[in-house]
C-alpha cells in the first residue's frame, strides 16, 4: 500500500460507543445542504440510512446535533462545534507529521529557537507568531500542537483544559506617565492592571498597540515584558522593573503529537531568562 493509497478516518469515542466517520459524513452532509433527503442523495444512500446515521451519532455524542423546520434541516450548535472539531483533526491528519507550534512577540525568539533545533534533527515545524487570545482559538478548534503562552493568567483563567509547562520566566516594566495608558497587545499587560486595580489606583486605557516600538514614541504609561527590552525591540526609557510582577512563561501541549516533549524541551533550553 502506498501513501497515496492510505487515507485517514476519524472515529470519536464516547462512554456510550464509536461515532463512525460515515456517521460524521451524514452528519456533515445535513449541514451542508440543509436537508436530509438531499445529503442522504449527495453521499449516494437513502433517507432512512441517512437518518439512523445521524441519531446514532446523537445518541453517542449525547447532543442534540440538528434542527429540523419547515425549511429543512440544520445543524445544531453543537452539531457545528462537532464538524467544526471533524474538519480540523482531517486537517491536522493531512499534514504528514509535522508539528505546528505557536506564540507571540513576546516567546517568538524562544519559540523560532525551539523550531529551528527540531528541524535540525529533521523534524518538519509549522510556526504562527500571533496573540495569547488567537493561539488560545487555534488549540480550541485543534489547528495547532503546542503554543507557548505569555499572559499568565491565561493558565489560570482556563486551569480545566491548560496543562502547562513552565519554559521560563519573564516580568514586567512600569512606565508612569498619568492615568491613561497604552496596552501592547503582548505580554503580561493583563497582570499589570490587575496589580493597579487591585492596588486601588486609577487608571484608563486609551490605546492598544501592536508594534512595541511605538511605546518609545508616546507620551503615556504602558506595561511591557523585560524580555523584550532586553532584545532590542524597544527602549522603554524611565520604565521601572517590577519584581512583583515575575511570571512564569508556559508552554501547553494541545495534541498527542509525538514531537511536543522535544519541543517543550528545547523551547525550556532557548528561553534566555530562566526564572529567578
Amino acid at each position: 500500500m502506498t501513501d497515496t493509497d492510505a487515507r485517514p478516518r476519524i472515529i470519536f469515542v464516547t462512554d456510550a460507543g464509536e461515532i463512525s466517520n460515515r456517521q460524521l459524513e451524514a452528519l456533515a452532509a445535513v449541514g451542508v445542504h440543509g436537508s436530509m433527503k438531499r445529503g442522504a442523495a449527495a453521499l449516494g444512500i437513502s433517507t432512512p440510512v441517512l437518518y439512523k446515521y445521524v441519531k446514532e451519532t446523537e445518541e453517542r455524542s449525547g447532543e442534540r446535533l440538528v434542527k429540523s423546520d419547515s425549511r429543512g434541516t440544520k445543524l445544531t450548535a453543537a452539531g457545528r462545534a462537532l464538524i467544526a472539531r471533524v474538519e480540523a483533526l482531517r486537517l491536522r491528519s493531512e499534514e504528514r507529521g509535522s508539528i505546528h507550534v505557536a506564540g507571540t512577540l513576546v516567546s517568538e525568539l524562544c519559540l523560532l529557537s525551539a523550531a529551528s533545533a527540531l528541524t535540525q534533527r529533521g523534524i518538519d515545524c509549522r510556526v504562527t507568531i500571533s496573540t495569547d487570545e488567537e493561539n488560545l482559538r487555534m488549540m480550541d478548534e485543534m489547528r495547532v500542537d503546542c503554543i507557548i503562552l505569555d499572559d499568565p493568567l491565561w493558565a489560570i483563567e482556563r486551569a480545566e483544559d491548560i496543562k502547562g509547562v513552565e519554559v521560563g520566566s519573564d516580568l514586567l516594566l512600569l512606565r508612569r506617565s498619568g492615568e491613561d495608558f497604552a496596552q501592547l497587545a503582548f505580554g503580561a499587560q493583563r497582570l499589570g492592571f490587575r496589580h493597579l486595580e487591585q492596588g486601588g489606583e486609577r487608571f484608563s486605557i486609551t490605546r492598544r498597540l501592536f508594534e512595541p516600538a511605538l511605546l518609545d514614541r508616546t507620551d503615556l504609561s504602558y506595561f511591557v515584558n523585560l524580555s523584550l527590552v532586553r532584545r532590542g525591540i524597544l527602549r522603554a526609557q524611565g520604565a521601572e522593573e517590577q519584581s512583583w510582577s515575575i511570571h512564569s512563561i508556559v508552554a501547553v501541549p494541545c495534541s498527542e503529537h509525538h514531537d511536543i516533549d522535544e519541543f517543550v524541551a528545547q523551547a525550556r533550553r532557548a528561553w534566555v531568562y530562566p526564572k529567578r
